[in-house]
């Protein structure tokens, strides 16, 4: 028989079975052990090598340094208990704020910062889950150096209504698009299948400030997985985008479409064809009607000499044969065939 630590041992600590005891601010605290369900991901295993790094590295501070940190966990605290919010110890707070900086893929941070920064909340105004799409729509912008990091669980039965010890990260740190945080592809990579309409998913998302370490308040939400939805995705054409039979003329590209006005903003690296001043682009599939039409963007590039030569260019799009092309022609200023052209345009 394996007698359980108990909190009528005052000066208890250590395991039993699985249960573990310890003593923190004056109080008892029993917790049970957690051990892994299942094998580890790539990404659990790397998070847990990131950790034991940075524990470590507390030992490879100054005394000065130290009591930095110290003076930091004074004036924060932990998870609340019984109630009551935690102490940190410095080393704690060191540990947290670097983990947090490397999974945003941010270097060790030695010094303190000054201060426990206040961090933004979250803010959204609809969460879809289908299939095919996964977004946090409507998402207040906040500025660099602000990451946004989203956890969610795989699909819960619909009556599951605390499944929150189920979140992963599935995105360490991201910017919103224009109010918009498509996640599904870095869903299908964490979570490894579709969620199942007429399931739950739990929802987290948080912003980080990568230089300082320190998270706001988590925004939570639960959702039920629905097989559509009538979410209009932000119309865009990137390199991902490209038709892989036809030969395209850019090494790089990012068209970006407003919603609800003719507007589009331009990036790409044209590299001309021919001997035509122009470059196009074949894309995988059709664009919607209402972006189809002729814009215009600047353009630039250097000469030989290193001179930075200004250039306007249309943008002509079309819809044919169940695919797009969007032809990026020369119409003002000397023209080279390596050429950035940049830049928001009405379309017409």
């Amino acid at each position: 028989m394996i007698a359980l630590p108990s909190i009528a041992f005052e000066g208890f600590s250590g395991s039993a079975k699985g249960v573990t005891a310890r003593r923190v601010g004056g109080r008892n605290i029993l917790s049970c052990k957690c051990y892994p369900t299942g094998p580890a991901t790539f990404a659990q295993v790397a998070r847990r090598t990131s950790l034991k790094k940075i524990s470590k590295s507390w030992k490879l501070l100054s005394s000065e340094q130290m009591r930095e940190w110290e003076r930091l966990a004074e004036h924060a605290s932990g998870a609340s208990v019984l109630g009551k919010k935690a102490e940190l110890s410095g080393q704690n707070l060191f540990v947290r704020i670097n983990v947090a900086r490397a999974m945003a893929g941010e270097s060790l941070l030695s010094t303190a910062p000054e201060s426990n920064v206040a961090v933004p909340n979250v803010s959204f105004s609809q969460i879809v889950v289908t299939p095919q799409l996964i977004v946090l729509g409507g998402t207040k912008h906040e500025p660099s150096p602000n990451k946004l990091v989203v956890k969610m669980s795989g699909t819960q039965s619909p009556g599951v209504s605390n499944g929150w010890s189920k979140t992963v990260i599935i995105t360490p740190g991201m910017e919103d698009d224009w109010g918009e945080a498509d996640v599904t592809r870095l869903y299908l990579n964490t979570i490894g299948v579709e969620p199942t309409p007429g399931q739950k998913v739990f929802v987290e998302a948080y912003w980080l400030d990568t230089s300082t370490g320190f998270t706001g308040q988590a925004a939570r939400e639960s959702v039920i997985v629905t097989g559509k939805s009538s979410y209009q995705r932000r119309v865009k054409a990137t390199m991902d985008n490209l038709d892989p039979t036809e030969e395209s003329h850019v090494s790089a590209l990012d068209v970006d479409f407003s919603t609800g006005a003719p507007v589009a903003v331009f990036n790409a690296q044209c590299l001309g064809h021919s001997n035509v001043a122009s470059s196009e682009v074949y894309l995988d599939q059709q664009l919607p009607a209402e972006v189809i039409g002729t814009g215009m963007c600047l353009g630039r590039s250097n000469d030989d000499e290193g001179h930075i030569n200004v250039q306007s260019y249309l943008v002509y799009m079309y819809n044919r044969n169940g695919k797009s092309q969007l032809t990026f022609a020369h119409r003002g200023g000397p023209y080279f065939t390596k050429t950035e052209v940049f830049g928001a345009g009405i379309i017409y």
